[in-house]
């Protein structure tokens, strides 16, 4: 039998003192009990066999202590080797581990990562949701929330990031080294098989965690496009399963969902560092990014247009009648998944449980992917699991899908099952309603259904990222009808390409599961191309007023006048933060629609808004610390470029260099607005008048004093203004519409005017005037100009019925007239039924009856 010691190695040790016995045997012990893993036992009884040296074991444990010679690896050094063969394996590098130059038995590494493995994976979004110092973040920002399933929604090829590689390296694990071995062939090591199960399941827990920027880097380029791929399709199934839950197909497969049909190309990306720069060469390039530099022209031409006409949709009221049952309807014998009007109501009730099961139920059969479960590089059982365990953060996650598909019903149902005992704070329901607005068929009914479920609150109203309802709806003008990208609206978006919500139009010409969304996407484009879009129009206008109207005009409603998130700056020399208003906010969009708008801009839309934000207490006279330089992009460090300006000041301070160069038609709009803020700021100059009550029968706490209170600037009406038949001083109904016009006929009659306007005329053809006639912008301007009367046809001709000195009509609803309610006579053009969508009338009523 071989010895168990060197040869050449005296076996006596007699007449050698004790202690240096030690050092003299220290290199066989270490070779036995640390290199060739040899139980201390069985070390002990050979050293005495071979030497005949007779220490007891807890002489030996005192002594390898003090030489510091550790079998065991640390739990700490344990994980950060598993890093080091985690990112080797990533490479297709094998590893051999050493100590000391003799290989490391992996025995107790696969121990560790199997108990490591059995850590429960749950559904734990990152509380806080999104950073807000940019300047110390340089990763991803998700536009609201930070949900898990709902923000995956575009494939590899339209979020591509550069991939990360590695050298190979010696580990920094002090005396442990890895490195490749000499032949990696066969079939894989126990260990290779241990880290990649370990592997799948990391990535899991960064999956549930929404953390998925570091599950991206965390893979190579294949490992990414598959991973993007599966979730893309679950997203779109998600979406697809929400939006037509009731009717139509119960299982959407992948056959179904033709994935088969859309193969993936393109090199765009979402936020890869090498996107091509902004033009920088002159201010205006400075103030307005356009996207439409950074998407590559080929990828979009091989795609299908969309339509340039708009939907429309046309609030009804609600008639309460006797339904005669229809007979039932045969199921067809081949379901036409083109034509969803053919589509059948599904039979029974519909839980929405079901929805939600349908979701995890989904995730484990796989049926809705064309991706093979065993092509994943993440453990999906864990991800399984983990929605399984986590019902109340699944339910949230379906009705995020809920809202973002406009399925009304569904959302109704999963807010009835949600009630008051899950708080759904953290997803933002409003601003995500927002984010995912539908004119055409929808409007503000999103917002109106959730307002019944949880009423607005401090938290619902201001999102993680500091941005106000009121923002989101701006940041929808921009997104529909500019060219800008987010960064221009909020510097933390620096590396996003697109808005949240851009594969919903807000006109209804496509929508996230429409063909030519589809296709954007497969070809790796991930914005909607600056060509597809068209400028503010009548459909988008009063879809953004019902909604300014849904959250300002309950009793309860915010402070119209809070502080904006949007465009905010810090001054280059004393650091001061420089914060917007509201008015101050759309005056800047203006400015954007008019720099990269499209064509035909007028800025009608951008005067609607201003008319609807001033009827519900938008105080023109507050002022607001802003540098224009800043917003220019052209500040100087040296010196502090910041003033107090209120809203008409500074529309008047752009330059003329910029407005100069505008078509007539903007500098048209521009100069109304102006006007328009002129008039409003002398009405509120005219005298003080009582507070709006802050109460209206409700108690509030300290905390939403700032949220529901206006400003120490107060108006009234002017008492020794004319008023016509059209306008009594004081509304039929002064409890439930107070009156912040005062006594100015022209701020009631011109709102009057665009909510008859936008009631009686789309462009129903290319080519048609995006205006009507009885709307004319230049008549306009020269009128208040000349400080006369509104010279607009639908004031001039009285083609409106009487409205009030707030500018509302006496019969209608607040902030959602009917054609019924405004016009003298009928003559709206709105009769193509094939692009109209008839919605009830929200019960406004409601609001002060609670």
């Amino acid at each position: 039998m071989e010895p168990l010691v060197p040869q050449g190695l005296s076996r006596s040790l007699l007449g050698v003192p004790f202690d240096q016995k030690w050092e003299l045997l220290k290199p066989t012990i270490e070779r036995l009990y640390i290199h060739e893993n040899w139980k201390l036992s069985d070390v002990v009884k050979a050293i005495k066999d071979q030497h005949g040296f007779g220490a007891a074991e807890s002489q030996y444990k005192y002594q390898i202590r003090k030489w510091k010679l550790k079998k065991n690896t640390s739990t700490p050094k344990k994980a950060a080797l598993y890093q080091v063969i985690q990112t080797r394996a990533q490479l297709g590098k094998s590893s051999v581990i050493t100590r000391g130059g003799q290989n490391v038995d992996t025995k107790n590494l696969r121990r560790y990562l199997k108990t490591e493995a059995r850590r429960a994976v749950t559904l734990q979004p990152i509380a806080g949701g999104a950073v807000r110092d940019a300047s110390s973040f340089s990763g991803h920002i998700t536009q609201f929330g930070n949900r898990i399933f709902m923000n995956w929604n575009m494939p590899y090829g339209a979020m591509r990031s550069s991939a990360t590689r590695a050298a190979d390296h010696i580990s920094p694990l002090s005396d442990i080294v890895v490195t490749t071995p000499l032949s990696p062939h066969g079939a894989p090591s126990p260990m290779a098989v241990a880290v990649r199960a370990m592997t799948a399941i990391d990535r899991a827990r960064l999956f549930v965690e929404g953390r998925h920027n570091d599950l991206l880097k965390s893979m190579e380029k294949q490992q990414r496009v598959t991973m993007s791929t599966w979730m893309y399709q679950f997203w779109l199934f998600s979406f697809k399963t929400a939006k037509h839950w009731g009717r139509g197909p119960q299982d959407w497969t992948a056959e179904i969902l033709g994935f088969d049909d859309y193969h993936q190309r393109g090199t765009i990306s979402m936020s890869s560092p090498n996107t091509p720069g902004v033009n920088v060469g002159t201010p205006a390039s400075q103030f307005t990014p356009r996207e439409d530099e950074l998407i590559d022209p080929a990828l979009v031409n091989d795609v299908k247009r969309p339509s340039s006409l708009c939907r429309w949709s046309i609030h009804c009221p609600y008639v309460d009648y006797q339904p005669i049952p229809s007979p039932p309807r045969s199921p067809p014998q081949n379901l036409d998944f083109n034509d969803e009007e053919s589509w059948p109501a599904w039979p029974g009730s519909r839980d929405p449980k079901e929805f939600t099961e349908k979701l995890s139920d989904s995730l484990e059969s796989n049926d809705f992917s064309n991706v093979r479960l065993d092509d994943l590089p993440i453990a999906v059982n864990h991800i399984v699991k983990a929605a399984r365990l986590s019902p109340n953060e699944l339910l949230e996650e379906a009705l995020g899908f809920s809202i973002m598909s406009r399925n009304m019903d569904l959302m109704v149902g999963l807010l009835e099952k949600i009630g008051k005992g899950l708080d759904v704070s953290g997803l933002y329901p409003f601003h995500l309603a927002v984010s995912y607005l539908d004119g055409s068929k929808k409007c503000c009914s999103i917002l109106d259904t959730i307002e019944q479920y949880h009423p607005l609150s401090r938290k619902l109203y201001v999102n993680d990222l500091g941005h106000t309802i009121l923002d989101q709806l701006m940041i929808a003008i921009l997104k529909a009808h500019t060219s800008c990208l987010p960064s221009v609206v909020d510097v933390i978006f620096k590396k996003e390409k697109r808005f949240e919500g851009e594969d919903v139009d807000i006109c209804g010409r496509w929508d996230a599961d429409s063909e030519c969304i589809r296709a954007l996407l497969a070809n790796g484009t991930a914005g909607i191309p600056f060509e597809w879009k068209h400028m503010f129009c009548h459909t988008s206008v009063q879809t953004i007023c019902h909604c300014i109207g849904t959250v300002f005009g309950p009793p309860w409603g915010p402070d119209i006048n809070a502080l904006s998130g949007l465009f905010v700056r810090r001054c280059l020399h004393c650091g001061l933060k420089l914060q917007l208003l509201p008015l101050h906010t759309l005056v800047l969009v203006g400015l954007h629609l008019s720099q990269s708008g499209c064509k035909d801009e007028t800025l009608f839309g951008v005067l609607a808004c201003l008319l609807c934000l001033l009827s519900n207490g938008a105080n023109p006279l507050l002022k607001a610390n802003l540098s224009l330089q800043a917003l220019l992009g052209i500040e100087e460090v040296n010196e502090c470029s910041h003033e107090e300006l209120d809203p008409a000041e500074l529309a008047g301070r752009v330059p003329a260099s910029l407005t100069s160069m505008w078509p007539r038609e903007l500098r048209t709009g521009w100069e109304v607005i102006r006007h328009v803020l002129r008039h409003s700021q002398a009405e509120w100059k005219v005298k003080p008048s009582r507070r709006r009550s802050t109460s209206r029968g409700m108690e509030h706490d300290d905390e939403f004093q700032i949220f529901i209170e206006y400003s120490e600037d107060e108006m009234s009406i002017d008492d020794e203004a004319s008023h016509d038949t059209h306008l009594p001083a004081e509304c039929p109904d002064a409890e439930h519409h107070q009156n912040f016009f005062g006594g100015s006929k022209v701020l009631a009659s011109l709102w009057a005017a665009i909510q008859t306007e936008l009631l009686t005329y789309r462009r129903l053809e290319v080519g048609d005037e995006w205006i009507s006639q009885n709307f004319n912008m230049d008549a306009l301007n020269k009128s208040l100009s000349s400080k006369g009367d509104v010279a607009i046809a639908l004031v001039q001709k009285d083609m409106m019925k009487p409205f009030c000195g707030c500018g509302e009509f006496p019969d209608a609803l607040p902030a959602c007239a009917t054609v019924d309610d405004t016009v003298a006579y009928y003559f709206s053009n709105l009769e193509d039924w094939n692009r109209t969508t008839f919605i009830s009338s929200p019960d406004r009523w409601a609001w002060y009856n609670e």
